[in-house]
């Protein structure tokens, strides 16, 4: 299976994925608050809105939700799935997606357990995420999912909250 490789780049509240070594804008992606809720936009490169994402914290559960929706109409749920906020699933028209988030700075998409796509953030410092996608047709995809997580993340030089790696899910099939 070949990989396809991609760059994200941040710029404060904005994300633009273009195909590496390349500048030819594919998705873009920006979060802002509104009223109370941190809330983010998708769009394709002809500027079309594709998708709306509102970021909520489920305080009585202790987890992060992401209602996402196309154009106000379908709407689906983002949903973490432990308390650590380290895995996430969702149930879309074309299968169940998952995302973990790994020690050293990585995170996995699987769809139906197969693993589509691979983030390094470990270079982030010059604001670019080295992307790997197994499947062109889920990039779309792919990009609103780790989209979603970056909701509210201005940058990476940050430390995490987690106390340890450990506490981070283990990468079974490594990529990068």
């Amino acid at each position: 299976m070949k990989k396809i490789a991609y760059e994200i780049e941040q710029n404060n509240n904005e994300l633009y994925l273009t195909k590496e070594n390349s500048k030819k804008l594919i998705f873009s992606s920006f979060w802002y608050m509104d009223f109370g809720k941190t809330c983010a936009e998708i769009k394709d490169a002809k500027e079309n809105k594709l998708y709306t994402v509102t970021k909520k914290f489920q305080f009585w559960k202790w987890r992060m939700v992401y209602l996402i929706s196309q154009n106000f109409k379908d709407m689906t749920l983002l949903i973490s799935q432990n308390t650590r906020n380290t895995v996430f699933k969702i149930e879309l028209l074309s299968g169940n997606y998952e995302i973990k988030v790994h020690y050293k700075k990585k995170k996995s998409i699987y769809k139906n357990t197969i693993k589509i796509a691979e983030f390094d953030e470990s270079t982030a410092e010059n604001n670019l995420i080295k992307v790997l996608v197994s499947e062109k047709e889920e990039l779309e995809r792919v990009f609103l999912l780790y989209a979603c997580l970056l909701i509210g993340v201005n940058d990476f030089t940050s430390k995490t909250v987690l106390r340890s790696q450990k506490q981070l899910e283990k990468n079974e099939e490594p990529w990068f």
